[in-house]
């Protein structure tokens, strides 16, 4: 089986600890402002164009390095995009004009000063009708500007509920099924390894890292649904961060309080390098409880990182979103990226998915612009995208949705368990997925 779309959540994780935040300014509310353009026109909407930001990643150096999958080029794939798109006939009859910015894989991990720039520019500079994040963005960025600036955000990730809350229906995430919000993922994280027996009897700890989007996933989701199926939570560790660090502190604290509580099963929130050094640190104390993990964890990169105590955490159960065959989507999209002089990448390959999540994004907004019966508004558009209900997904399940009250339109997971000869987690059988409500 191809490894794609197993190491696709790990783009988020590398930017998962940088603290961004950004200056709020005044902008178009509900999107119906007028602008320069025609009559009752929403901002960056002229009668001939539509005006789109991108803020891209370029991993290239830590994919060299094999910290992050190869996402390729998202400029080029993008332009090549927008091109076919316009060559036929564009959206709602107007010509797609596309602004991207380009952050280095180096500046998305440890630079908040070039991820609030870069927002600043998106929004502010460009005045654009919709800001499309691509991979390895970080959440900050995302916050910014569905958030603080109040524009129509496309994203392809995992986020909490908040930030939908907070954007007040400004934000999208679609394309894959990792674009599920993390609040639906961790209520299901405790009914799927019930499903399979292995919570019954187990003294059951959690380990996160002192980030508040870890803090809302367990307080709102995780811990409730534990309980909600009659389990309780014996031990919470919780590992300071540095701010701007990609590590974490006090691991024997924390393993030292797990053990202490008589735990035999552990919920790993912690992420990438800190969820590692927890599991190590275990190893060197003597700490062999059961592991179960979620999110970039399970992805075949950060796998990898797990390999100094990789005895330890054999046999650890993920809850899995990153499929790997693609959808005749995909297929599509790569045919057009290809045409359009995008690079070409093998099939079913990190790059080619990556390259299929990219077209996704912008398709997805294209069709819904094009929807509209009416003036084109951020309000109308926003509706018109919950209105298109199935919209295609690039790998496993060929359909994601969309509606009023779910704007991430992932449903879809596998379960999975760590495998210390090959060093990544090894599908159960993600031939047959649970559908996440």
């Amino acid at each position: 089986m191809h490894a794609g779309l197993r190491r696709i959540l790990v783009v988020g994780a590398l930017v998962c600890m940088v603290a961004a935040g950004c200056t709020s300014t005044t902008s178009e509310g509900d999107g119906s402002d007028s602008s320069s353009g025609g009559v009752g026109s929403a901002v960056g909407i002229t009668d001939n164009t539509i005006k789109i930001s991108m803020v891209a990643a370029d991993l290239s150096t830590l994919t060299e390095q094999n910290l992050a999958p190869d996402i390729g080029d998202p400029a080029k794939t993008m332009e090549a995009v927008v091109a076919d798109v316009n060559a036929n006939g564009g959206v709602a009859g107007r010509q797609i004009e596309l602004t991207t910015h380009i952050l280095s894989g180096t500046d998305a991990v440890l630079n908040p000063d070039a991820a609030r720039q870069a927002c600043v520019q998106a929004t502010e500079d460009d005045q654009p009708f919709a800001v499309i994040i691509s991979a390895a963005i970080s959440a900050d960025v995302v916050e910014c500007t569905a958030i603080d600036h109040d524009v129509l955000t496309i994203t392809m990730d995992s986020w909490p509920d908040s930030f939908f809350e907070e954007a007040e229906g400004r934000l999208f995430s679609v394309a894959t099924h990792l674009s599920m919000s993390r609040t639906r993922e961790y209520d299901a994280w405790p009914e799927l390894l019930d499903d399979e027996g292995q919570l019954d009897g187990k003294t059951i700890g959690i380990v996160r890292q002192d980030i508040p989007t870890q803090q809302e996933a367990v307080d709102d989701s995780l811990t409730p649904s534990l309980e909600a199926l009659g389990y309780e939570v014996a031990a919470e560790s919780v590992l300071p961060c540095p701010e701007g660090s990609q590590t974490c502190e006090q691991h024997d604290v924390a393993i030292q309080r797990l053990q202490d509580a008589g735990v035999d099963l552990v919920f790993l929130v912690a992420q990438t390098l800190p969820g590692a050094a927890t599991v190590d640190a275990a190893a060197k104390l003597g700490f062999t409880p059961e592991w179960t993990t979620i999110g970039n964890n399970v992805t075949n990169t950060v796998a990898k990182f797990y390999t100094n105590a990789k005895e330890n955490y054999d046999g650890a159960w993920g809850i899995n979103t990153a499929f790997s065959e693609p959808t005749d989507t995909a297929v599509e999209c790569n045919r057009i990226a290809v045409a359009g002089d995008a690079l070409e990448f093998p099939f079913a390959s990190d790059g080619y998915l990556f390259t299929a999540v990219t077209c996704q994004q912008l398709q997805t907004l294209a069709t819904a612009i094009d929807d509209i019966d009416g003036t084109i508004t951020q309000a109308s558009a926003i509706k018109a995208l919950e209105n298109l209900g199935d919209v295609p997904m690039i790998a496993g399940p060929p359909l994601g949705t969309l509606s009023t009250t779910k704007h991430d339109a992932g449903n879809s997971v596998f379960l999975s368990r760590y495998d210390a000869s090959t060093e990544v987690f090894e599908p159960i059988d993600d031939e047959k997925p649970t559908e996440i409500k």
